[in-house]
């Protein structure tokens, strides 16, 4: 059998191939990308916007980086949350359009907390007896699998889809500890260690306390795990894992249906995994060239990853480059200063100002062989912090997922409310046809 399937997929390569000039010819805008790198416009929204760039005279023009939550910036949602945590106030602010004031919070957070715990018997049956070596798929399942615990599941009334969406907010923290602890027992051969959701604590808090076997944590690593949920929470419309689940809701398929998809999109390694790829290349340099090394060794070193030469040969330098920013992202202008805090508390500060040292050379050289403006972006930072918070890789993209959870229901909310009609574009057909 696999001569015969091996024999028929090299046909399929001969007779189904299609010729790269043909998407010039009939305009079609590959990966929904116009030829100047601006995003096809596919919808409109209030929920959130990114801003990387100006248009003028069709010519794309860098700018300083922004991110807006209902028309707040993002560095102002972060300075809003103050000492205390802000994650929660982000979910209401996308969900419901305004920051909330103090009575408010405090309304949200207690609903939020009564809805943290699973299903009865959910942690038994659905969790704990399915595990896999890939998170993302187990915490999938699980979110698909509690559509059969909701009375009415199929129920896309605006208001009820508001409050399915807390209570699987609410959950995720529990879905992603749990499906580790299942993951590390029943597959790596390691101790189970199960700690219920506890109501003092927030989203940050219960995701370390549930994630490690001490369950413990310091108020600085709960901090900045908070910090890096909220410049997780969305990302505008038009990215990959929210357009996906836009696709989906159009449908009127279930929420649950809904975010699994968007799940399975952002599981994709172009996508949600860039911050284990960074980890993976500073690990190799540092170990080759130390971290006392000099500017001229980190430049030659990178001009090395451009060449092919270093690295995965890809010629790409992980965390380096965005879309849509330009001169800066920043969520990464945020992680940044996060990580130097965490960095100092963990003794690993000779390690960030290598990382910072990095960030700058390598946007000179990139900048001199593209003659394009760039920056680091987001994934630069978020994976040595959760190195230094001590998170295991498996659970890297499942952490910005709970975090993205809420955006991709606020953009198919909205979708559902304001647009309402099925995703349907076109493709021309290039085959032969018979006579």
């Amino acid at each position: 059998m696999s001569d015969f399937l091996k024999t028929k997929y090299q046909d399929l390569l001969k007779d189904g191939e299609i010729a790269p000039e043909l998407y010039d010819e009939y305009r079609v805008k590959r990966g929904l990308r116009n030829d100047n790198g601006t995003g096809v416009l596919v919808g409109l929204t209030k929920v959130a916007e990114v801003s990387g760039y100006n248009v003028e005279n069709d010519v794309k023009l860098p700018k300083k980086g922004n991110l807006y939550y209902r028309g707040i910036d993002i560095t102002k949602v972060v300075s809003l949350a103050k000492d205390d945590f802000g994650y929660e106030k982000t979910c209401f602010l996308l969900l419901f359009g305004h920051y909330p004031n103090e009575e408010e919070s405090k309304e949200f957070i207690n609903i939020l907390k009564d809805n943290y715990d699973l299903p009865a018997d959910f942690m038994e049956n659905i969790i704990l007896k399915n595990p896999s070596r890939s998170l993302m798929n187990h915490i999938s399942r699980c979110i698909l699998s509690l559509y059969s615990f909701d009375d009415d599941p199929d129920n896309l009334d605006g208001y009820e889809l508001i409050k399915k969406s807390i209570s699987i907010i609410a959950k995720m923290p529990s879905i992603v500890a749990y499906s580790l602890q299942t993951k590390t027992h029943y597959l790596d051969k390691d101790s189970l260690t199960i700690h219920y959701p506890k109501r003092e604590y927030s989203f940050a808090e219960n995701l370390l306390y549930m994630s490690r076997n001490d369950g413990l944590f310091t108020e600085l690593e709960a901090k900045t795990l908070d910090r890096c949920l909220i410049v997780h929470a969305d990302h505008g419309g038009g990215n990959n894992s929210a357009f996906v689940g836009t696709c989906v809701a159009s449908t009127l398929t279930d929420i649950y249906s809904m975010i699994t998809a968007s799940m399975s999109s952002l599981k994709g390694p172009r996508h949600g995994g860039a911050n284990m790829a960074v980890q993976d290349m500073m690990s190799e340099i540092i170990s080759d060239i130390g971290l006392n090394a000099t500017d001229d060794e980190i430049k030659a070193i990178i001009e090395k990853i451009m060449a092919k030469e270093y690295f995965d040969k890809t010629g790409l330098v992980y965390g380096i480059g965005h879309a849509i920013y330009t001169l800066s992202d920043p969520r990464c202008e945020i992680l940044r200063s996060e990580t130097e805090k965490l960095s100092i508390e963990k003794n690993l500060y000779d390690r960030f100002k290598f990382y910072e040292r990095f960030e700058k050379i390598a946007i000179g050289c990139l900048e001199k062989k593209t003659g394009k403006k760039c920056c680091a972006n987001v994934d630069f930072y978020s994976g040595f912090i959760y190195e230094m918070l001590g998170i295991p890789r498996d659970l890297f993209i499942p952490i910005f997922a709970a975090a993205r959870v809420v955006g991709w229901i606020s953009h198919d909310i909205e979708n559902l409310l304001y647009c309402n009609k099925i995703v349907r574009p076109a493709t021309k057909y290039v085959g032969t046809e018979e006579e």
